[in-house]
């Protein structure tokens, strides 16, 4: 249990409430992040030094849209997958977050799904848009 409140603590992607309001496309709000290949946007809500990522997909008003795949590089190193829906450059309906460790959620963005840990387990779980992000939890 003490693992699977750590992960759903750790497992924050995509969004700021602040990335939101007003995308800064500058380059100095560390909550929005860019594919210099695809010059395609995407919300960062926990920025990192050597960061950057990757993006196949649509790009639409210079943010990820559509069905796609983002990838999330630290350092050069593979460190999180996100696949599926996006809209305004964040995860939106159905998609699938999987991490560097193995572990992946599976749902709907916001919404039900399904959370496997490194181990193979797997409980329901919902993910939730909070101030800082997604946030992964089990399911009551």
């Amino acid at each position: 249990m003490q693992n699977l409140r750590c992960l759903a603590v750790c497992f924050l992607a995509m969004v700021t409430p602040q990335a939101l309001a007003q995308p800064d496309f500058s380059g100095r709000d560390p909550h929005w992040i860019r594919d210099e290949a695809s010059d395609c946007w995407a919300a960062n809500p926990d920025p990192e030094p050597l960061e950057s990522i990757t993006w196949s997909g649509q790009c639409v008003d210079m943010l990820v849209s559509g069905h796609g795949t983002l990838s999330w590089y630290l350092d050069g190193k593979p460190i999180g997958r996100d696949e599926g829906n996006f809209a305004h450059g964040e995860l939106s309906g159905h998609g699938k977050i999987t991490f560097a460790d193995g572990a992946w959620f599976e749902g709907e963005f916001p919404g039900r799904g399904v959370l496997a840990l490194p181990g193979g387990n797997r409980v329901d779980a919902v993910s939730v848009k909070e101030s800082s992000g997604w946030s992964i939890e089990q399911a009551r």
